[in-house]
């Protein structure tokens, strides 16, 4: 007796049913084919699956590569974001860092290459996912393409925050990323109360190096700290309102996140410079009694500019790289750094 026959009767399908054991057979065949497609051509779905029903374990790799399986949405105007579950997996004595870097909708082709380098890091240092997360941020999109086209990244990647603002640099976008951040994350809904220990402003400009980021935080206080490269640096240089960190890359940390969401002195003065603006309030409150200096290891890009307190050569302990205003930079930088070293070799491209 046939398989298809023995399965007919099995299932109760006597000989007056419509349903005749070819037809029966190619129903099963289609079944398994179907499984089968989705398993390879769309296996992430099964891992979802798993995550959201309880079946994963930690935070994945996604926090930083976003692109494998993003772990945030949007957050709009300080709505809750679904990311604070992210940073709960993270390891009791590990630090958790959320970077905003500060970008426009228009710089589809940075956002892109950014990802690209942070997603790498994350494969090569796969701790990067309980302590690291990038995220995208600008202020409210008006224009009709970019609306789109920033669509389909948030559905992508999962990996922009679009803040209740007209898109700026120096009046107000800092203030208002920190003071989301803030609401976002406000420990409502049984949520934990500081799922970040810092969260860090970047420009779309700035090389991080997530493993030395990271490893140079875990060392620093959990409150009242301020990190960053502090301006000025010499006596050469002076500001009206030292000293500050540079706005190519600083953090504060999570304490001193929600008091910028609420104190008088920020939510009035934020109409200047921002990273200037940023260490005029802590300087006028008396807060961030734990300063991170982290020169020479934050530094802009030299290229033939002379050499600074601020601006030098690549050295091997970086932490960031500012100043990559161009695709030569870029290069020249990823270079330094061996980025491109784990490239497999390949018939198909000559490089």
């Amino acid at each position: 007796m046939s398989s298809s026959s023995s399965l007919y009767k099995q299932l109760g399908l006597g000989a007056g049913s419509p349903v005749s054991p070819s037809h029966l057979l190619l129903l099963v065949l289609g079944v398994g084919f179907l499984a089968l497609t989705v398993f390879v051509v769309h296996p992430n779905e099964f891992r979802i699956q798993a995550l959201i029903s309880g079946g994963g374990c930690g935070r994945d790799a996604a926090s930083v590569d976003a692109v494998d399986a993003p772990p945030v949405k949007a957050v709009s105007g300080g709505a809750r974001d679904a990311a604070v579950t992210t940073a709960a997996g993270a390891a009791a004595d590990d630090v958790r860092v959320l970077i905003g870097i500060q970008t426009l909708p228009s710089k589809y082709e940075r956002r892109n290459m950014l990802r690209t380098i942070y997603s790498l890091q994350a494969r090569e240092q796969p701790s990067l996912a309980g302590s690291v997360d990038v995220r995208f941020v600008f202020c409210n999109v008006t224009s009709p393409v970019d609306a789109v086209l920033v669509s389909l990244e948030i559905m992508r990647y999962g990996d922009i925050i679009v803040l209740d603002c007209a898109e700026n640099m120096d009046k107000g976008k800092t203030y208002t990323f920190f003071s989301t951040v803030a609401r976002a994350f406000n420990g409502s809904d049984g949520a934990a109360p500081r799922p970040y220990d810092y969260v860090m402003k970047a420009d779309d400009d700035t090389y991080l190096r997530l493993p030395a980021l990271a490893e140079s935080l875990r060392g620093a206080a959990r409150e009242d700290a301020y990190y960053g490269l502090q301006m000025p640096c010499d006596r050469e240089n002076f500001y009206p309102f030292p000293p500050f960190m540079s706005g190519m890359g600083y953090a504060l940390s999570w304490d001193l996140v929600q008091w910028v969401a609420t104190a008088e002195v920020s939510r009035r003065d934020r109409v200047g410079p921002e990273d200037m603006w940023t260490g005029r309030w802590l300087n006028l409150a008396g807060k961030a009694k734990n300063r991170y200096d982290n020169a020479p290891r934050m530094y802009n890009y030299r290229g033939s500019s002379p050499a600074s307190c601020f601006r030098h050569d690549f050295i091997p302990d970086t932490i960031a790289v500012h100043m990559l205003k161009d695709a030569a930079r870029w290069a020249d930088t990823l270079r330094y750094f061996n980025v491109t070293a784990a490239l497999p070799p390949s018939h198909l491209y000559h490089l």
